[in-house]
């Protein structure tokens, strides 16, 4: 017998979160909040049916199990369905079945909706019961505050940081030897807390208004249920009768103020990251839509979410006659913008790379209604509770123009907003984001020294890229398209020049960038360095700016030796020296770098290296290391694109091994020599 679906108003000033607050984990809960199918909040309890299986993809098929609706059924009812969390990893899935629900929307307030399923109107009358008694007890004003301790990571502030900061450049090296185009790079901060997953959900969502808010009750961890909570401002799939709707985010701002939103504008790397994930979903839906019907509706329209600014693109497709609802899941799950392009590869990626496993993070949260169609979330902003312990998944996409203290600071702008509106605190050893570079730096400018050896340039895409990525970033204006063939032909007017130098300087002027090119002739390359250790102001120097005179004051306080530099905020590690990178080989035989933070400028020569050792299957690692530990390494040598790879013979009066015969064939490698 056909179901005969049905609404109810119910009449009650009870807020939402109160409502959800109230709901006990016995009861398998779930809510929605947000835009889901004409905004509102949707809650449920006491399914039907649970399915819990291993994998994802084991479950898809359990959505297209839907009972049939008669005739007569109300416009706008959604009445139950499919509740379903796909997690990410194993065992993080689960699936059930509501045949009843209740809904609160802004225009109606309350109400109760049911599929109206033969043999079930007992147990409806006993859920508007029910309900309507939770509706009088819940109150109409806020929840109380949660009890949340401080969000910290699995171990040390600095050691998440730096392993981090080494994950984004791991990323990148795979970027540039052709192993993706684009990674999801996450990190989970981890808290203790003393307040039930319905009551954190809601009183999140009211503080924070999330577009797409989903939580539902999960599998068994450890005999405990898996309570998963996901505040995501990404709509993963909407369908609709025969249509799909898939609306990826990729680009980030911080929402301070609305400088976000010109630097987002300005942002290369944010709208190139975003545009592959539009090709990669217009890739996923036309497996499984009409040809043709695939279009990009939207591109990189800038859109306020709680905390940043996001660039979202939406793409629509209409689906072949027979397909399913769990056929267009397997198509195109997981999230391409939580994994990355292409999906395949980018997966592997993320097993080899991330040091925690992502739970039911970057999954995916929605409801199959067999009267109002599919909306599914991306679970990003999410909060996974197990007992007493709370963990949050935050990410971004690393692409080749990625910067990694950048990319770190945007899974803190990601984080905050959940982890304030908990009433909580970050864990408060971690490195905010500083302020603005000093005006004088900014209105000196910055620029780029490039070597040219017989009128070949040598690594001028990755030098160009560099100053326009400080350029997006310090004065949101690019540098021209034509500087490439501009440097070029300098470069083959001074062809005769065994070693040249060309700068391009770029300054700010009335608003707009100043691009001038000089060249100089260049004497031969050192063969080797001393190093006395200096300090030097505390601002950014990962932008190579024209202002040097804190350089040239340690150049001089050590000359003939070479400065190399601290921060008075770590004054035991080790940064760069005044003329380029370090790197020393460690008592265990690794070659060290110290990470790409605000205290090191990110060497071209330096990346190059780093790929080289890797090539050769020489040990090298990204690490913080000491004064005492560059004191007695086993060698060591700094790197400029002028000079290549020099060997240094003494640090602060105390020899070092001699490396000039690897250096020598590292500069070879290099076609510096």
């Amino acid at each position: 017998m056909p179901a005969r679906p049905y609404r109810l108003a119910l009449g009650s000033n009870a807020s939402p979160a109160a409502v959800i607050a109230q709901l006990r984990q016995e009861d398998r809960p779930g809510a929605l909040w947000g835009q889901w199918f004409d905004g509102g909040v949707l809650i449920f309890q006491r399914p039907l049916r649970v399915e819990e299986p291993v994998d994802a993809s084991e479950g898809f098929g359990c959505l297209d199990e839907q009972p049939t609706a008669g005739s007569g059924v109300g416009v706008g009812i959604v009445g139950g369905g499919w509740l379903a969390c796909f997690g990410y990893d194993p065992k993080t899935t689960t699936l059930a079945f509501y045949d009843s629900l209740l809904r609160w929307q802004r225009d109606r307030g309350w109400s109760f909706e049911s599929l109206g399923l033969s043999g079930r109107e007992p147990d409806n009358a006993a859920a508007l019961r029910h309900w309507t008694a939770l509706l009088e007890t819940a109150p109409d004003g806020p929840t109380g505050p949660l009890q949340v301790g401080p969000f910290v990571f699995s171990m040390d502030a600095e050691s998440a940081r730096d392993g981090y900061l080494a994950s984004v450049e791991d990323v990148i090296s795979r970027i540039d030897h052709g192993r993706f185009y684009q990674l999801n790079l996450c990190i989970r901060l981890h808290a203790e807390v003393d307040s039930s997953a319905p009551a954190v959900f809601g009183h999140v969502c009211a503080q924070l208004q999330p577009a797409f808010g989903g939580f539902l009750t999960g599998p068994l961890s450890h005999g405990s249920a898996r309570m998963i909570t996901s505040f995501s401002p990404e709509l993963f799939l909407r369908i609709r009768d025969r249509t799909v709707l898939t609306a990826p985010i990729k680009g980030t701002a911080p929402r301070r103020t609305n400088d976000g939103v010109a630097a987002l504008r300005a942002s290369a790397k944010d709208a190139a990251e975003n545009i592959m994930i539009v090709d990669l979903m217009r890739n996923d839906l036309s497996r499984v839509c009409r040809p043709g019907t695939v279009a990009v509706q939207e591109l990189l329209t800038i859109q306020p979410h709680p905390g940043v600014w996001h660039l979202v693109s939406a793409i629509r497709g209409e689906l072949n006659p027979r397909t399913t609802t769990a056929q267009v899941l397997a198509a195109a799950f997981p999230p391409g913008s939580v994994t990355g392009a292409p999906k395949i590869s980018a997966q592997q990626g993320i097993a080899d790379i991330e040091v925690e496993p992502r739970g039911a993070y970057t999954g995916s949260i929605g409801l199959v209604s067999p009267l109002a169609g599919a909306d599914f979330n991306v679970i990003i902003r999410s909060f996974e509770l197990v007992d007493d312990h709370l963990e949050l998944g935050v990410g971004g996409g690393i692409t080749v123009d990625s910067v990694p203290v950048r990319e770190w600071y945007e899974c803190q702008h990601k984080a905050a907003p959940l982890i304030a509106a908990t009433g909580s605190v970050l864990d408060p050893e971690l490195v905010t984001e500083p302020p603005m570079p000093d005006p004088a730096l900014l209105a000196y400018g910055v620029f780029e020294s490039i070597l040219v050896i017989r009128g070949k340039i040598i690594r001028l895409a990755a030098h160009l890229a560099r100053l326009d990525r400080s350029c997006r970033e310090l004065y949101g204006h690019g540098i021209p398209d034509d500087l490439a063939s501009a440097a070029d032909q300098l470069a083959r007017v001074h062809a005769e020049q065994h070693r040249l130098a060309i700068r391009v300087l770029a300054r700010p002027s009335d608003g707009r960038l100043d691009i001038s090119l000089r060249a100089s002739p260049l004497g031969p390359r050192p063969t080797s360095s001393t190093l006395r250790h200096q300090f030097r102001p505390d601002h950014s120097w990962r932008h190579k700016w024209m202002e040097r005179s804190a350089l040239t004051e340690a150049e001089v306080a050590v000359r003939p030796a070479l400065p190399f530099f601290t921060s008075r905020a770590r004054p035991q590690d080790i940064t760069e020296t005044t003329r380029g990178n370090l790197f020393m080989l460690d008592q265990d035989g690794c070659w060290c770098t110290p990470p790409l933070d605000e205290q090191v400028l990110p060497g071209v020569t330096r990346r190059e290296v780093l790929d080289l050792l890797d090539d050769e299957r020489r040990p090298a690692r990204i690490r913080r290391r000491s004064v005492q530990d560059l004191r007695l390494a086993r060698g060591a040598f700094w790197t400029s694109s002028l000079s290549g790879a020099v060997p240094i013979t003494a640090v602060d009066g105390v020899g070092l091994p001699d490396i000039s015969e690897f250096t020598a064939e590292l500069n070879v490698r290099l076609g510096t020599s």
